[in-house]
């Protein structure tokens, strides 16, 4: 039987895992799910990505390529020939905690009973355990309370039973540090985990969805080039075509299967970054990874 481990992905840059078509006035959208429109990172863009970044440097190395094809599979080759999948299962990234823009504190994460729910069945498939979360919908795990923005959203997070609240509060906010410590990098400075701790907000389902498309960064882009008298000039050839993206600090999940020397592969990029998605060469799509296995579990 396979062994199985979540690998959290935490965005550095703004990230483009882009969709097939594009939707409305986006040209170049970011995968969604159809059902939720909450963001996502297919599997096979993940691992893909994966795929390249265990590429073997020395294509001689013959007992290098041959692990890297039993892990990621065989290779598509000109002349055709067998292909085979590899024992490493990615499956997709879901949404964890989406950053939206604030008017105290600049921004906080914002999730929901069902990304909490997903993030709970993916630890229970891999032997992990996650403190309990009450039933409620709005609560934020520090210290604010009444009213607050959240993008464009003005949300009412102020309990009606006050004992009740506390308690709710104190169950988001031992959920968050958990998450933030097995999910951010560790780079030697607690900032990002204590504010995660503080400074996430749990709504309904439907708010969720409507911040992660109202607070989704959109580029308009242009491509220059045109020839006159024999010469390029800097002129727009192209565009302007809107590229969407995941923004920076926002935090996904996927479950990842396969052997034990797979997981240890993985686990190489445990605090160190992969790069997910398009546009690689204008600063995106930098994603710290971690992997949390129940043998290294905490708690």
């Amino acid at each position: 039987m396979s062994d199985a481990a979540v690998l959290f992905l935490y965005a550095e840059t703004p990230v483009h895992a882009g969709s097939d078509t594009g939707s409305g006035a986006l040209d170049l959208p970011i995968q969604r799910e159809v059902a939720t429109g909450l963001p996502i990172i297919k599997g096979e863009s993940l691992k893909g990505a994966l795929r390249e970044r265990f590429r073997p440097v020395d294509t001689n190395d013959k007992a290098a390529l041959a692990t890297w094809r039993q892990v990621f599979g065989q290779e598509l080759t000109a002349g055709g020939g067998e292909t085979r999948p590899g024992s490493l299962r990615v499956h997709e990234a879901q949404l964890v905690a989406f950053p939206a823009p604030t008017m105290e504190g600049t921004f906080m994460w914002v999730t929901s009973p069902l990304a909490c729910a997903r993030l709970a069945r993916k630890a229970k498939l891999a032997d992990l355990k996650l403190p309990e979360l009450p039933a409620g919908q709005s609560c934020v795990g520090g210290k604010k309370r009444g009213e607050l923005v959240v993008g464009p959203y003005v949300v009412d997070f102020r309990p009606a039973d006050p004992e009740l609240g506390a308690r709710q509060i104190a169950q988001v906010h031992a959920w968050a540090q958990k998450v933030a410590e097995v999910a951010l990098p560790d780079t030697g400075d607690d900032y990002f985990r204590v504010k995660l701790t503080d400074d996430l907000l749990r709504c309904p389902d439907e708010l969720l969805a409507a911040i992660s498309r109202e607070c989704a960064p959109v580029h308009a882009r242009v491509q220059l080039g045109k020839e006159i008298n024999g010469e390029t000039a800097k002129m727009v050839q192209n565009g302007p075509f809107y590229s969407e993206y995941l923004p920076g600090e926002t935090l996904l999940a996927a479950l990842v299967e396969g052997k034990d020397e797979d997981l240890k592969l993985i686990g190489q990029l445990h605090d160190k970054v992969l790069r997910v998605g398009g546009d690689e060469s204008i600063g995106k799509g930098l994603m710290w990874c971690r992997l949390w296995r129940a043998d290294a579990a905490q708690g």
